[in-house]
């Protein structure tokens, strides 16, 4: 456990469990709306997240030079409140909605965010750390990444089947009731990108040393 005293290395660790529920819920959400509600097939639904794949490679490609100039913390703050704000979009889908207009602007904006957060992190989360540590500072950051996965679908999952059941106990159309949980857990995914923000500000601000 010494290896908390590292400053800034709980708070990474940290900021990266609090931002993996947010970014999972919202794939795992979002693939239910297109298929369920939208009607896409499996290869569609996947070929909708192709620009996500882009947007966050060249957001951490950019990410990674940036932080040479001005360090992690600003990078990993930047990239959360984007994604917060594109996953926020994301949460306002209609239940007849266009991929262009309601999904497409959301997915690039959090695209970008998910690329800067994990570069910032992953470096964050290693900075100051002894040769004889490293593994281990890898598994916390790994570790608190599978765990973040697990709590933010049991969480937001809760929320979004809470929701679609009371709708459809007063006769709403499943498309509607369907739509009307994935939007409450897609805000409550975005609620936890703006607080891995706030908590990001603990972390160290490396320039990659």
């Amino acid at each position: 456990l010494s290896i908390f005293r590292i400053k800034g290395l709980a708070a990474a660790d940290v900021t990266q469990l609090i931002a993996i529920a947010g970014f999972i819920s919202m794939f795992f959400f979002l693939t239910l709306y297109m298929q369920d509600v939208l009607r896409y097939s499996p290869i569609r639904t996947g070929l909708a997240y192709l620009p996500v794949c882009v947007g966050a490679g060249i957001a951490a490609g950019i990410s990674s030079k940036v932080i040479a100039h001005i360090g992690t913390r600003p990078v990993i703050v930047a990239g959360a409140l984007l994604a917060s704000g594109g996953v926020y979009y994301l949460s306002r889908i209609p239940v007849n909605g266009s991929y262009l207009t309601d999904l497409l602007p959301g997915l690039v904006t959090m695209a970008i965010g998910l690329g800067s957060v994990f570069v910032g992190v992953t470096t964050a989360a290693n900075a100051g750390v002894p040769p004889e540590t490293a593994g281990l500072a890898a598994s916390l950051l790994n570790a608190s990444q599978q765990l973040g996965a697990a709590l933010g679908l049991a969480i937001f999952a809760a929320i979004a089947t809470s929701q679609t059941d009371h709708l459809l106990a007063s006769h709403t159309a499943l498309p509607d009731a369907l739509t009307s949980g994935f939007q409450r857990a897609l805000l409550a995914s975005s609620f936890f990108l703006l607080a891995a923000a706030v908590i990001a500000t603990r972390t160290a601000n490396t320039r990659g040393e």
